[in-house]
C-alpha cells in the first residue's frame, strides 16, 4: 500500500489572543491564550453549548476566529490563503457526527473521494487503502451501497472512516461513539489506538459525552468553560480493558 507523504509535519498548536464569537451571540472563545498538549489524545469534556464542537472547527481551519491567532509551527495560519494552508489542510482529518457523505455515491466512493480529488496516490494505491478499511471492520459486503441503504452505525463508521484515507498527523473528532452500537464502538477505540501508536497518527483529539468509550484511551483531558480553555492536571489513564 503506498504511503502518503505530507509536506509539513504539525508539531505545535498554540492560541494567542484569540476570541471567536457566532453572529448574535456572547463570545465562545475570548482572548484565549493556550498551548496545546500533541502527540497523545486529548478529550475535550465540557458542558453542552460550551463550545467543543466550535473549537475542533478551529483546529481544522474550517471557521476563522473573530481576532488572535491560531499558530501551528508557530505559523498563524489565520492569515494563509487557501493554498497556503493547503499542506496542513491534507495533513489533518476531521470527522463531524453523520455530516460529509454525498447521498448518491456508494460507501466506497465516498472514501475514496478524498484520494480522487487530492491524488496523493495512484487509483491502485488509493482503492487498495480503501478497501483496507472495509476489511477493517468487516463491512465489504456494504462498500457498494449509497449511505441511505445501509445501517445508521454503518454509515456513521464511513463518516469517522474517511478521515483517515489521507493518512493525516491530527484527527478531530466530534461525538465519534454516538451511533456507533458497542461491538464497533471497541473496534474502533482499538483502531484509533493502533493508529497512535504505530500509524503516522500523532495527535488525536476527540469531542465526548461518553467515559465509558474514552475510558479505552490514554490521554489527556481539556475543559472549556467561560470562554477559556484549561487542561487537566491529571492525565486520564485507561479505566477499561479491551481484549
Amino acid at each position: 500500500m503506498g504511503q502518503i507523504i505530507h509536506q509539513v509535519q504539525i508539531e505545535s498548536l498554540k492560541f494567542e489572543g484569540l476570541t471567536f464569537q457566532h453572529e448574535g451571540h456572547d463570545a465562545t472563545f475570548n482572548h484565549v491564550d493556550f498551548e496545546f498538549p500533541t502527540n497523545q489524545i486529548l478529550w475535550l469534556n465540557s458542558t453542552e453549548g460550551a463550545g467543543k464542537s466550535t473549537l475542533l472547527q478551529i483546529l481544522a481551519g474550517l471557521v476563522v476566529p473573530k481576532s488572535g491567532k491560531y499558530l501551528i509551527n508557530d505559523v498563524n495560519v489565520t492569515e494563509m490563503s487557501f493554498e497556503e494552508f493547503l499542506p496542513f489542510r491534507l495533513a489533518i482529518g476531521f470527522s463531524f457526527d453523520y455530516g460529509g457523505l454525498i447521498s448518491n455515491r456508494t460507501l466506497f466512493d465516498n472514501l475514496m473521494l478524498p484520494l480522487v480529488y487530492h491524488k496523493l496516490l495512484s487509483p491502485e494505491d488509493s482503492k487498495e487503502q480503501v478497501m483496507s478499511l472495509f476489511e477493517r471492520f468487516d463491512f465489504v459486503k456494504f462498500k457498494d451501497e449509497r449511505p441511505a441503504h445501509v445501517p445508521g452505525r454503518l454509515r456513521k463508521l464511513a463518516c469517522l472512516l474517511r478521515a483517515f484515507v489521507l493518512q493525516p498527523q491530527m484527527v478531530l473528532l466530534d461525538d465519534p461513539s454516538v451511533g456507533l452500537g458497542q461491538e464497533t464502538m471497541y473496534e474502533f477505540a482499538d483502531f484509533l489506538n493502533e493508529k497512535m501508536k504505530f500509524g503516522n497518527l500523532k495527535h488525536l483529539v476527540i469531542s465526548s459525552y461518553d467515559e465509558k468509550f474514552m475510558n479505552l484511551f490514554d490521554g489527556t483531558v481539556l475543559h472549556i468553560e467561560e470562554g477559556q480553555i484549561y487542561k487537566n492536571t491529571e492525565p486520564q489513564e485507561k479505566k477499561v480493558a479491551h481484549l
